[in-house]
């Protein structure tokens, strides 16, 4: 598998523009801090959309407010005070997209994301080399798996 660098994400033409940087549990926040450094936006999924279903009166279409409201926060940050737009950003701790009641299609919405904007998924826990992100308890009931999008790797270095 290829290494790419942050400053590769605006220079590319691919379809999707998924990419992982791996890291553990305990160096999650310097994998974050170092994706900020080189000026990407970085995005906490799971306290975002737990805030929003926490402060969400109606139940009834949840999976489509979430999935809207996905889109949305992800926009919103990839905003620059000036103006401009951030080429992309980088999103951790996902696995509220696999619960089961949003019923969302999490491999659908990063993928789709991934056509307009480089999207790099900070991920503290397991990574195959067939492009599947799991974590090591439960591999086989939750996963997100990018084969028909495959993940490029990114290397941690400034």
């Amino acid at each position: 598998m290829s290494l790419y660098a942050i400053k590769d994400i605006s220079k590319s033409t691919d379809r999707y523009k998924l990419y992982i940087l791996q890291c553990n549990p305990e160096t999650l926040s310097e994998s974050i801090a170092f994706v900020q450094s080189q000026g990407v936006p970085s995005l906490n999924i799971g306290r975002e959309v737990a805030a929003f279903i926490d402060k969400s009166e109606n139940y009834k279409y949840l999976n489509i407010e979430v999935y809207d409201f996905i889109k949305w926060i992800l926009d919103l940050h990839r905003a620059k005070e000036d103006g401009s737009v951030s080429k992309a950003i980088a999103v951790y701790n996902l696995g509220i997209l696999l619960e089961p009641v949003l019923e969302l299609n999490a491999n659908q919405l990063l993928k789709e994301y991934s056509k307009s904007a480089g999207l790099i998924i900070v991920w503290e826990n397991q990574f195959d080399q067939t492009s599947r992100l799991f974590w090591e308890t439960q591999s086989n009931k939750y996963f997100f798996d990018f084969n028909d999008a495959p993940l490029k790797k990114l290397q941690y270095a400034i």
